[in-house]
């Protein structure tokens, strides 16, 4: 009787290739759709980055200006999302209320039923500009102040910095605060990424 070999976890089984992201081992440098991370984290916005990811090439100007003005519009949080956090322990976990607002953004969506490419991605873009006011909300209703409202003034970073802190960050904290976005945005085939992407291929 020949004994089954088991795999623990994810160790030693190769699920899929991804030319999202990869890790160079020439250069030990972590690469998005073939671009080094950190050239990207010197000179690139996190909007950049993200049309890079769902898009395979970096946007061209007017791309990206088309992105921004979309992302800026669609960054008040709905009621009915900041109905739900209220509903929450102010000691839960802030992944828990991150699952629970995604959960009703989804399922009020227009397009909750379609799960097309081209309607997943129009979901994702509009989830990317709301979802920093889910954090910054839920932040700031644990520490009892009021929400600070979105300004379209604002880049990505600072404005999510402006409506947690309630403050203009310094230019040096808007930077490291990209950078680190930037450098998390992505992290190819690991446990994570590969439980999303089984949850998403059975459309749960």
């Amino acid at each position: 009787m020949t004994e089954t070999e088991i795999k623990k976890g994810l160790a030693g089984v190769v699920v899929d290739y991804t030319a999202v992201s990869k890790v160079n081992p020439d250069t030990n440098s972590l690469l998005y759709r073939g671009y080094p991370v950190q050239d990207l984290a010197a000179s690139k916005s996190f909007e950049e980055v993200a049309l890079l990811l769902w898009n395979g090439e970096l946007p061209t100007q007017v791309e990206l200006t088309e992105f921004i003005a979309a992302e800026r519009a669609g960054r008040t949080l709905d009621t009915r999302v900041k109905a739900a956090i209220d509903l929450l322990p102010l000691d839960c976990h802030p992944m828990d209320v991150g699952r629970t607002a995604v959960s009703v953004i989804g399922a009020n969506h227009a397009l909750a039923n379609d799960s097309s490419r081209e309607a997943e991605l129009v979901k994702a873009k509009e989830l990317f500009a709301a979802f920093p006011a889910v954090v910054a909300y839920d932040q700031r209703r644990r520490r009892g102040l009021g929400v600070v409202e979105p300004r379209e003034d604002l880049d990505y970073s600072q404005n999510f910095l402006w409506m947690t802190f309630g403050e203009e960050a310094a230019p040096a904290v808007v930077d490291a605060f990209r950078v680190s976005m930037v450098l998390y945005a992505e992290h190819s085939f690991n446990a994570s990424t590969f439980t999303a992407r089984v949850i998403t291929s059975t459309l749960s």
